[in-house]
């Protein structure tokens, strides 16, 4: 091997440091939903003053990665991920003893920041630095991901619905991730496409906003059942916040199964048949989730329909918009979703009762489907 492929060759930590962040990722990303009615008892909250807590966490993730993008080109992949993983320390143990809701905000906001930064970070970091092996790879921490989400919940539940001990382990992990960033071979910034990079033409902007809500609108279904299903399902069964909690790791599980099962899919299926497919079957299993004695095993098969969507909407952006900004656009608009929805959610529940749950998730859905079908139709024409 020449000595200039040995110096761009990725340190060998390098994978499993990626392995340990993302599974941090995935532990984090659902806690909040499975903590959300111990929160809620605490700071006497309806389910409007709830979603308050989703939506600034989904606000600093978005923050998060467009502050990423803004200092690439100054910092390297390990420096943002230090900082992020220091945030995400300590809004861990913030949020765990918040003393009032005004905290808890704050907390969350700092959460979101840091999942962002990381998030973005990792997944950049490593896409560059595998060369034709970065698809596996990515492939190998999309499941750490898929273990850690599926580990949250549980882990509440086991703690009887104490929210406070899992979030302490996170913090207590993500401090433990300190050492190994410091120890990895600093290399050359890299830069994700520039978020002030515009498309160039007016079909090309019109395309770049159907993509940006399109995953706006899913992500606000995937998080959304991962936040309100522990809501829903205690509110409608005889379930204590504990058997809720571990229920709702099923729609993790079904979740990372359905990414297994949607590679070999998608070498059959074109990205907007499989996507409309996917969505379809989502929309009547949340259909089916209005039904109380459905309720559990719908969220859980809403989970196996949705896996395929976010990789393989991913897939089509980059065939119809090659290069350019267009990903990292989506990526970052895709932290909207919940911004915007987690409220109406939570409105509608205050409202009508906690069918609600199911229903708005339902619509959203629909909503996406709507727009995977009228791309497809605008690209075909």
């Amino acid at each position: 091997m020449s000595s200039a492929a040995l110096a761009s060759a990725p340190p060998k930590s390098l994978a499993l440091l990626g392995l340990s962040a993302f599974l941090l990722l995935g532990l984090i990303y659902p806690v909040l939903g499975p903590a959300l009615p111990r929160l809620s008892e605490q700071f006497e909250l309806r389910a409007t003053g709830a979603a308050l807590l989703l939506s600034f966490n989904s606000a600093g993730a978005f923050l998060g990665v467009v502050l990423t993008g803004v200092i690439s080109g100054r910092l390297s992949p390990q420096r943002r991920s230090l900082i992020a993983v220091l945030v995400l320390a300590l809004s861990s143990v913030a949020l765990a003893f918040a003393p009032s809701f005004v905290l808890a905000l704050a907390a969350v906001l700092a959460l979101g920041f840091g999942f962002g930064m990381l998030d973005l970070t990792m997944n950049v970091w490593i896409s560059t630095s595998y060369g034709g092996r970065s698809a596996a790879v990515l492939n190998l921490l999309s499941a750490s991901f898929g273990v850690g989400a599926v580990l949250a919940p549980l882990a509440v539940g086991l703690a009887g619905g104490n929210f406070r001990v899992p979030l302490l382990c996170c913090a207590a992990f993500a401090a433990a991730l300190l050492v190994p960033l410091l120890l990895t071979p600093s290399r050359t910034p890299i830069t994700p496409a520039a978020l002030t990079a515009a498309p160039a033409t007016r079909q090309s902007r019109w395309l770049l906003g159907g993509f940006v809500v399109l995953f706006l609108l899913y992500v606000a279904v995937e998080s959304g059942v991962g936040a309100w299903e522990v809501t829903h399902l205690k509110a409608t069964l005889p379930l204590s916040t504990a058997q809720a909690a571990q229920l709702s790791a099923l729609f993790w599980v079904s979740f990372t199964l359905g990414r297994l099962i949607s590679a070999p899919l998608a070498l059959r299926l074109a990205p907007a048949p499989l996507m409309i497919a996917a969505l379809s079957l989502a929309a009547l299993s949340l259909a089916l989730a209005s039904v109380p004695a459905f309720a559990a095993l719908a969220y859980t098969l809403t989970g196996l329909f949705l896996a395929p969507v976010f990789t393989t909407g991913l897939v089509w952006l980059t065939r119809v918009m090659p290069g350019g900004a267009a990903p990292t656009f989506v990526f970052a608009g895709s932290f909207l979703g919940p911004v915007l929805f987690s409220p109406l959610i939570g409105t509608l529940r205050d409202a009508f009762g906690p069918v609600a749950i199911p229903l708005t998730l339902l619509g959203i859905t629909l909503a996406a489907l709507a727009l995977v079908v009228g791309l497809s139709r605008r690209l075909s024409a």
